[in-house]
């Protein structure tokens, strides 16, 4: 068995969630998962060299054909916060073409009982990244992801230190991505003026117009980017993990091994029980399935055997 941070923390959050993603995936995605996962794509081919531009370009279109088709699961329109999605992927590749960025390679199998496969990216040092998006970078969020299989897990499966590098996109409010990457203001009478905050970095007084991004196609990336650094606004931030300890390590080890047990002697979906604890905040996708009628999947609607 292979095990990663994304299955393990799929059984352990509901058994039954995980056995009716071995069958069935869902067709819309959840807006944040698609744009952290075509970041994550975007940063890793410019840490090998590639072109900002015919990223952006490339990345941008698959997002909105994926809006289009299959659609986004958000309940506002999908069109107008994609395309803020699309400026934050515009504007994060730029700030982050400007960055150094080591040459990095896909994490390896880590043979064990069970295996693990590492989905953290590894440096020519053999230092792990792992690149995440966040509402915003609070004590909260570090802790949750400290705790993470995505990071703990990595790490001791791969006895390494890992760079944990976070984008801060804001939070979906009233049909828009509330971000900096997307949002900025006018000033009411000096034509030209654009600021995102204030000196001092208290939010700017009322009269100030929001702009966005996707409002022109004049607007440009580095331009946008130059008036952020500014601001002096720092949305990437870059957390040093150290190695795990050997005892720490050898409890994931058990740990692990112990819920590859419990995996291998799962059932089917139906034969679990709902965790009702895990159904909401977030509202998990597969509410129509668990409290609808019991019909086949693929007749509700929006899954598809995988």
């Amino acid at each position: 068995m292979i095990l990663t941070s994304h299955s393990l923390s799929s059984f352990q959050r509901c058994p039954r969630r995980y056995a009716l993603e071995r069958e069935f995936h869902v067709e819309r995605w959840r807006p944040k998962v698609l744009l952290e996962t075509l970041l994550r794509q975007g940063i890793f081919h410019l840490s090998n060299g590639g072109d900002v531009e015919t990223l952006t370009e490339e990345l941008c279109t698959r997002f909105l054909e994926s809006a289009a088709r299959p659609g986004l699961d958000i309940g506002g329109d999908p069109y107008c916060l994609a395309r803020d999605m699309c400026a934050i992927i515009s504007t994060v590749l730029e700030a982050v073409s400007r960055m150094v960025l080591l040459a990095v390679r896909p994490g390896q199998l880590v043979a064990g009982n069970p295996d693990w496969q590492v989905t953290a990216w590894r440096d020519e040092s053999g230092l792990l990244h792992r690149w995440i998006c966040a509402e915003r970078w609070d004590e909260d969020t570090k802790y949750q992801q400290l705790h993470s299989w995505s990071v703990f897990g990595d790490c001791a499966a791969a006895q390494l230190g890992m760079t944990l590098h976070v984008i801060e996109i804001g939070r979906y409010s009233r049909g828009h991505q509330l971000s900096p990457w997307c949002r900025a203001y006018r000033h009411p009478a000096i034509l030209g003026k654009y600021r995102f905050r204030k000196v001092d970095g208290t939010p700017l007084e009322s009269s100030w117009i929001p702009v966005w991004f996707q409002d022109s196609d004049k607007n440009e990336a580095s331009t946008w980017v130059d008036l952020m650094q500014a601001d002096k606004l720092e949305l990437i931030h870059h957390l040093n993990i150290r190695e795990p300890l050997q005892e720490h390590v050898e409890q994931f080890r058990r740990e692990i091994a112990v819920e590859a047990r419990r995996i291998e002697a799962l059932g089917t979906w139906r034969d679990e029980p709902m965790r009702r604890t895990s159904c909401d905040l977030p509202m998990c996708p597969w509410q129509p399935v668990c409290y609808g009628p019991p019909v086949d999947v693929e007749s509700i609607g929006g899954f598809n055997r995988s």
